[in-house]
């Protein structure tokens, strides 16, 4: 995600806040803190306001909370993590946002029941961290006279209590991006295709999310509002990107790479290489002296001003640390490194030579013509099912 930045490392898994978490943060500090009404949910405040202590201390108090709720979201993220990883499943990383947590993964694990038990392995952390809660903040209130020390930790145990339960609870939802939706996917696909399986599930998403905003739209919520949108999209883009996955899957980089590659030598200027440009067509070029040094492209020309083309070379401004791939590598694997990386294109070697280049126009020419290919096999099918016409004698 673009609109992050690295906080640290755990367990070998690199952890990202995303700039909406800045946002949620401190409203979050205030709702437990101090919020204009207190709110109670059977029995259990949900914020330090009748603490008989100062301003300070209950926001210092909130801000315990809030620190510790989203700690448990991490544990709901490492909780997924944890089954991905002995199922094989690299995990890229996990970010923190404003509607909770997310953990990228290299792919979805395609073993029977692998999924919703990964899915669900996030909201059964959150629900037992609920229960632990739940069990702490009833103990404490049978504390007779409790000093505030103990009232003050009674809050604590029941705010994480009711906001574990709630994340619980709302990830369980059946519908894209949220767990209950992958758990719903996993269980359609023990009975048909993986794709098919992604599409009912994101079309219930849809549903849910169009049913959400009407609720939204009827009782003046707007925060049931921004849900539906966000449940909305994510089940349009979990779909969108299953269906472009699964139609590059198994296909290799060596069948749908552009083969006549245009190189340039780190010596070439860059008016040079602008005039190359416009006579290719090509925003990329890999550059070679002697085997791969570089790749340049059309943003690095950017980074030039108009007075100084004639005077810097290719060398000056192309990148270095080329990203590459085999000609035997899944597609769709390909396109997760290019999205990863966030890079327009990918040079294909064969050990140390060069062999193609595959661009982001490639594998949408690829997904078409694939979805063409499978669309006329099943026309096909259906045809030879038909059974024969008899003519009229």
């Amino acid at each position: 995600m673009a609109a992050s930045i690295r906080i640290g490392r755990i367990f070998g898994i690199p952890i990202y806040m995303h700039l909406t978490f800045l946002i949620i943060l401190p409203l979050f500090i205030y709702i437990f803190s101090a919020p204009p009404n207190q709110v109670t949910v059977f029995g259990i405040p949900l914020s330090f306001k009748d603490l008989q202590v100062a301003d300070w201390v209950k926001y210092a108090w909130g801000t315990v909370a809030t620190v510790l709720f989203f700690v448990t979201v991490l544990l709901h993220e490492f909780a997924h993590s944890y089954l991905a990883l002995k199922y094989g499943v690299k995990i890229k990383r996990i970010t923190l946002m404003i509607f909770g947590g997310v953990s990228e993964m290299e792919e979805v694990p395609r073993g029977y029941g692998q999924e919703w038990r990964m899915a669900a392995a996030g909201p059964l952390t959150s629900f037992v961290i609920g229960a632990a809660s739940y069990f702490g903040w009833y103990a404490l209130g049978l504390v007779a006279n409790p000093p505030m020390v103990i009232t003050a930790l009674s809050v604590l145990f029941g705010v994480m209590a009711i906001y574990s339960l709630l994340l619980a609870g709302f990830n369980f939802i059946p519908a894209f991006p949220m767990d209950g939706g992958r758990v719903l996917r996993s269980l359609f696909a023990e009975r048909m295709p993986f794709l098919e399986a992604t599409r009912r599930a994101a079309r219930i998403g849809r549903y849910f999310a169009i049913g959400m905003s009407i609720f939204g739209i009827l009782t003046l919520n707007f925060f049931f509002i921004i849900i539906a949108l966000f449940v909305y999209i994510g089940a349009t883009e979990e779909e969108q990107s299953t269906a472009i996955s699964e139609s590059l899957h198994g296909t290799p980089v060596g069948k749908i790479m552009t083969t006549d590659v245009q190189v340039v030598h780190p010596d070439t200027t860059i008016h040079q290489l602008n005039d190359l440009m416009l006579s290719t067509k090509h925003m990329g070029f890999p550059v070679v002296d002697r085997g791969l040094v570089g790749i340049v492209t059309l943003t690095d020309t950017h980074k030039v001003s108009r007075d100084r083309l004639e005077h810097m070379n290719v060398a000056d401004i192309m990148t270095r640390n080329v990203i590459t791939v085999p000609p035997d590598m899944d597609s769709a694997k390909a396109l997760n490194i290019m999205l990863e990386h966030r890079i327009s294109r990918l040079v294909v070697l064969q050990g140390q030579v060069i062999v193609g280049i595959i661009t982001q126009k490639d594998f949408l020419r690829a997904v078409n013509t694939l979805a063409l290919q499978k669309q006329t096999a099943r026309w096909g099918e259906q045809f030879s099912q038909q059974p024969p016409v008899t003519p009229p004698v």
